[in-house]
């Protein structure tokens, strides 16, 4: 599921930076929104001014009958973006509008949450979770890792990443394929976006092997948005990379 909902600039920065990890509602008289109906591993779908649409995860949802049970239980340090002080922080939120009467009547949700990206800086996001998980080494003899990151973004908005394992007798994978294979184990299997971070901190390209695996994974790999420059940011699609694709019929 995905829910949409609204939220002020000073909360949504808090979110980004993982100052604020749990975030308050209270189901309102008229409401669209039933916070009751959220799960783990649900998607929040986020707009703001500063960062405008962002994405988290739902971790996990706590119902209180209170705003100081709420914040007994749970703590302020990450549930307020505005304050520390309990007092304080049942004060701020019960100012806001209709809350105080919603919460009496309804009780207050803790919802923790899991910062994913934003639409505004997603290509920065996914080259910093590429370049970051580069950790080059000898793991033995035959086997090196880590000199080259990817990280892939999914249709579901989650996003995972993966490192170049180099073998003797070609049986290593690079980045983009251990990434892949990172979501399939995760039960996710659409790509809608990568980067690819070399060995320089440079922005790469997919070998022939990792085009063609993408290829295979769904009829619209050929969408697959693959950034080029992390500068100008400028992006190929997949289907430009690999032209009359001999499998487009089979798919």
């Amino acid at each position: 599921m995905i829910m949409k909902l609204n939220i002020n600039d000073r909360a949504a920065l808090a979110i980004r930076n993982n100052i604020k990890r749990v975030e308050i509602r209270a189901i309102k008289e008229n409401s669209e929104h039933d916070y009751s109906k959220l799960k783990q591993n649900d998607i929040i779908e986020f707009t703001s001014n500063n960062l405008g649409v962002f994405y988290v995860k739902v971790k996990e949802v706590n119902h209180y009958d209170s705003l100081d049970e709420l914040f007994t239980l749970e703590g302020t340090r990450y549930t307020t973006s505005s304050t520390n002080d309990k007092n304080k922080a049942i004060k701020n939120v019960s100012k806001l509008d209709g809350y105080k009467d919603a919460i009496k009547k309804n009780g207050v949700y803790a919802i923790h949450i899991e910062y994913l990206y934003s639409e505004n800086t997603v290509w920065e996001e996914l080259y910093k979770k590429a370049k970051n998980i580069r950790n080059p080494r000898e793991v033995s003899g035959m086997i090196s890792a880590g000199g080259v990151g990817a990280a892939i973004l999914t249709k579901n908005h989650n996003i995972y990443t993966g490192v170049c394992i180099d073998t003797a007798s070609t049986l290593g994978m690079c980045g983009e394929r251990n990434a892949i294979a990172n979501m399939i184990t995760n039960g996710d299997n659409e790509i809608i976006k990568l980067v690819c971070v070399d060995s320089k901190g440079n922005v790469g390209s997919p070998c022939g092997a990792c085009r063609e695996y993408m290829m295979q994974l769904s009829k619209n790999s050929k969408n697959i948005e693959i950034l080029k420059d992390i500068d100008t940011k400028e992006i190929v699609k997949l289907e430009e990379l690999i032209p009359d694709w001999w499998g487009k019929t089979r798919i």
